[in-house]
């Protein structure tokens, strides 16, 4: 590469960026402290995620190709981490419940929206009775959230503290965007070992098709931990400047990670009104078609972005 070139190549400074976060991190708390309103949470929860991308990618950037040279920060990352998960839990679960109040207001419309004793009057009746429990729910849930936070506020506040001490040596250290491309990449295909498991392949199959058979035989779990993978992903690689591979490349993992959420979303919902109201109900059987056409989507996203990742 040219010298000139060289020069104009922008170097990124991760740990300065994770530095950021602990600030929108320590905000969003006082924020969620005193009110619990929908945006506050949301702002919470994806707050703590981006923080602990961040630490994943610190732990990324000792190793690979071009590994970085940082303190030994481990103690302190796990402390962070230990009260990040409580306080992500507790966030997630009244995430969970918003979301999927909003989901069932579209089955339940007013009673003179449908007619009386029809199918869509049953599902308005058991979506009714879903959201009322999920309300309750989602009251309950919420004051958990803040005895939570008021309980982790501090120990965390001074974990945090230990750790922007311990790598403030290295913030000014950098790394390029193709360089933070190649660390999320890796980390994401670590998660892919389910699908990129070799199988014999059918007679007249061809990769795509290969592919999808194995997206089709991955379990819950699986799926769950790639959708936060490629989360995960996304927001290590978005500090790299827009215009970028690295940028178009978030775009990808956040087309994954929203297809996944989605999906997650209507699986939950689906088992919600399971256990609410059964296996038969009009309501249920509606949720397991919004299931499996955000699976297909979810499966359509993956199937995009890994023969990238792979080549």
């Amino acid at each position: 590469m040219p010298s000139a070139t060289r020069r104009n190549v922008t170097r990124l400074q991760p740990l300065r960026a994770l530095k950021e976060q602990i600030v929108a991190l320590d905000a969003a708390m006082l924020v969620a402290i005193t009110s619990t309103e929908v945006g506050a949470v949301h702002k919470l929860r994806t707050t703590t995620r981006r923080v602990q991308a961040h630490l994943e990618l610190m732990e990324l950037l000792g190793h690979g190709n071009h590994p970085m040279r940082l303190p030994e920060h481990h103690m302190e990352a796990r402390g962070v981490v230990q009260r990040l998960r409580r306080i992500r839990r507790a966030a997630g679960s009244v995430r969970d419940l918003d979301v999927q109040t909003s989901m069932i207001t579209l089955d339940a419309p007013e009673k003179a929206a449908v007619h009386n004793g029809s199918t869509g009057d049953a599902v308005r009746k058991q979506a009714k009775k879903l959201r009322k429990y999920l309300e309750a729910q989602r009251e309950d849930e919420a004051k958990k959230l803040v005895a939570v936070l008021k309980d982790e506020e501090q120990e965390l506040a001074a974990s945090l503290r230990a750790l922007e001490q311990t790598i403030k040596p290295a913030h000014s250290r950098s790394l390029t965007a193709a360089t933070l491309l190649e660390h999320a990449e890796e980390f994401f295909v670590a998660h892919l070992k389910p699908v990129l498991r070799a199988q014999r392949p059918r007679k007249n199959e061809d990769e795509h098709a290969q592919l999808q058979r194995r997206l089709e035989r991955l379990d819950e779990d699986t799926l769950h931990a790639i959708r936060k993978a490629a989360k995960l992903c996304r927001y290590m690689v978005e500090i790299a400047p827009e215009g970028t591979p690295a940028r178009a490349t978030a775009k990808q993992f956040e087309a994954v990670q929203g297809a996944g959420g989605h999906w997650h979303d209507w699986l939950l919902l689906q088992q919600l009104a399971t256990n609410f109201h059964g296996r038969k109900a009009e309501l249920t059987h509606r949720y397991e078609i919004h299931t499996s056409a955000a699976l297909a989507d979810y499966h359509l996203r993956l199937s995009e972005l890994l023969p990238k990742l792979t080549a």
